[in-house]
């Protein structure tokens, strides 16, 4: 099975300016912001651009500096998508390609979601609320 072979992940001059402004209005560290926007870019419909390959990155990060020590869960959520969006993974290329997209379209995402910390809590999943479990009816004192 193909995996993720990038050692540095390309960032568009635009991502970069995103990210820095980003950091300025929440303290929150480009990493951490990655991380949330890819998230958002998954749960998004429809499959990300993918970056030209002419690219002249304005800056790369260490993908296992971006990551984090959770890099392997997040890889597996990029392989779980790609699946389920019948994305093709003949590849580590493809791989790659498709988790720069949607780095690309995270940072994006995150920029117009995200104004300063008190805005975290909306980019969560809306819950509906589920009634308690019943107990099984052994379970239930007699009286």
């Amino acid at each position: 099975m193909p995996e993720l072979t990038l050692r540095k992940v390309p960032f568009t001059d635009d991502s970069d300016n995103r990210l820095r402004t980003l950091k300025a209005r929440t303290g929150l560290d480009r990493n951490y912001l990655c991380r949330l926007g890819f998230c958002l870019s998954l749960e998004e419909p429809g499959v990300p651009s993918p970056l030209p390959e002419d690219l002249k990155a304005a800056r790369e990060i260490d993908r296992y500096t971006l990551l984090g020590q959770n890099g392997q869960a997040y890889i597996a959520l990029l392989l779980v998508w790609m699946e389920s969006n019948h994305i093709p993974m003949a590849s580590s290329a493809q791989v790659n390609t498709c988790f720069v997209a949607h780095m690309d379209r995270g940072v994006e995402l995150i920029t117009t979601r995200l104004r300063g910390l008190a805005d975290i809590p909306g980019l969560l999943p809306k819950r509906t609320t589920v009634p308690p479990p019943v107990p099984p009816p052994s379970l239930v004192p007699q009286s």
